[in-house]
């Protein structure tokens, strides 16, 4: 089994990361609303399993 502070710290980096490429595609001139909205679920969804 996977230790839990592994799982929690893949999350937390699933998380940064998907809100590190919303900022980045929302700064863009021409934006996929459906790329920005995507990597916006993955983190909710990392967020709720974290908590």
């Amino acid at each position: 089994m996977i230790p839990t502070i592994l799982v929690q710290v893949a999350l937390i980096i699933i998380i940064i990361r998907s809100l590190y490429v919303v900022i980045q595609k929302a700064n863009l001139p021409s934006k996929f609303w459906l790329d920005i909205l995507f990597h916006i679920s993955v983190a909710l969804i990392a967020l709720h399993f974290l908590l």
